[in-house]
């Protein structure tokens, strides 16, 4: 099967990982990919999932974060990384960052945008809305623009989570990582786990960056996730039975 090289040394083959023809496996899978920017997830969510998994945990935990890039789109940057992954196998999932936001703002027709704006009405009216533009002047066609990332860039927020589980058809799983706060917890979003959908695990760091989590399994990092080979210890965080 055809190598794909993710470094000069590290390449994909039969769905299996590889270093300098030397297959990569669960004792040393961080030291080598920390090579393409992998690292292990945060020693406090790692005793957290320990607990959770059903089985013995393994000695060497099989959880890292990858950071896929910033510049204010690191949440868009992580869903393109993940749903891209999914091309080596087949699967048409040709998104970009720009084609991410296009296809979230041309899904949005007046009903979304009203029901979006009144939300956003609310929290401007309690003094909890800290983007740059008035959600009482914004028009639609504005709104959009500021999607796409004209101008003001549009952030992750629990009303574009919705949008984007809707749109894209996935489950998003977010683990908060505040090392300042000394806190650490699932991100509750206020859709359900859908079992038929594609799931995307993702860090939020400190409450201003996003990371990808992977989970290396059978000798690959798995970014993207369907409801047979999510980590039990993730169903058991959100409590899906």
């Amino acid at each position: 099967m055809e190598q794909y090289f993710y470094t000069d040394t590290i390449y994909l083959q039969d769905d299996k990982l590889y270093k300098n023809d030397k297959i990569i496996k669960n004792h040393n899978w961080h030291h080598i990919l920390s090579e393409y920017g992998w690292n292990k997830l945060n020693i406090r969510w790692i005793k957290k999932l320990n607990r959770l998994k059903n089985g013995t945990a393994p000695k060497n935990s099989l959880f890292g974060t990858l950071d896929c890039g910033g510049d204010g789109d690191c949440f868009f940057h992580c869903l393109s990384y993940a749903l891209k992954s999914e091309e080596l196998f087949n699967i048409d999932y040709d998104m970009d960052v720009k084609k991410i936001r296009k296809l979230i703002s041309d899904n949005i027709d007046n009903e979304k945008f009203n029901d979006i704006i009144s939300i956003y009405k609310v929290l401007y009216d309690s003094n909890d809305f800290y983007e740059e533009w008035d959600p009482y002047k914004i028009t639609i066609n504005e709104f959009k623009e500021i999607i796409n990332g004209e101008g003001d860039n549009y952030w992750c927020d629990q009303i574009l989570l919705n949008n984007i589980k809707e749109i894209l058809n996935i489950n998003l799983i977010i683990l908060n990582n505040n090392d300042i706060l000394n806190e650490y917890y699932y991100y509750p979003i206020s859709y359900d786990y859908n079992k038929n959908n594609k799931t995307i695990i993702l860090l939020y760091e400190n409450e201003i960056h996003f990371k990808l989590i992977g989970y290396f399994k059978d000798n690959n990092m798995k970014m993207i996730f369907n409801n047979k080979n999510i980590p039990n210890e993730i169903i058991n965080l959100i409590n899906i039975r």
